[in-house]
């Protein structure tokens, strides 16, 4: 099963997927996850707010379709900060809720402090704490860039976690 973590965003919004995959020659319920790749899709502050939500979507198509993506995580809008940016962040979530819609695809929500709070053992961890907590529990070379994708896969390790404790 891969799953594809988002933080959203209409100049930026990171990406990353996972792969949860069990053992069948156990008789429990163990598995592992296993990196697939992270990103982050841009778009130009130039172009029309309906042509940068089209270019989020179409990246997102692309991403789902080329790793075969049964599951969407998505990190939850907080919008107690800046309403400007909560809006714009707003715009791009339904853009990936649209295209889930289209592909019949699950979508699973978790704040910010949630995946946080898994990742790095504390909600309030700033983004190279995750960034590191992310390379640690992926076992890579390097800590995932850009921040946004280390978010994104903070947020589909989290999901996993939640879907697996009882």
């Amino acid at each position: 099963m891969k799953i594809l973590g988002i933080d959203p965003g209409t100049a930026q919004m990171g990406w990353g997927i996972v792969k949860k995959i069990r053992n069948p020659k156990r008789k429990t319920n163990k598995f592992r996850v296993v990196y697939v790749d992270h990103g982050s899709i841009k778009t130009s502050p130039k172009e029309p707010l309906s042509r940068r939500l089209l270019t989020i979507k179409r990246g997102v198509e692309e991403l789902v379709d080329e790793h075969e993506v049964s599951e969407i995580v998505i990190e939850r809008v907080v919008f107690n900060v800046n309403k400007r940016s909560a809006i714009s962040v707003a715009q791009s979530y339904g853009v990936i809720l649209l295209l889930a819609g289209e592909r019949d695809l699950p979508v699973y929500e978790y704040n910010a402090l949630e995946a946080k709070l898994y990742i790095a053992g504390h909600g309030r961890a700033d983004k190279k704490v995750v960034q590191k907590a992310v390379q640690k529990h992926l076992k890579l070379k390097e800590h995932p860039t850009p921040v946004h994708a280390a978010d994104a896969l903070a947020i589909a390790l989290c999901h996993i976690k939640k879907v697996e404790t009882p």
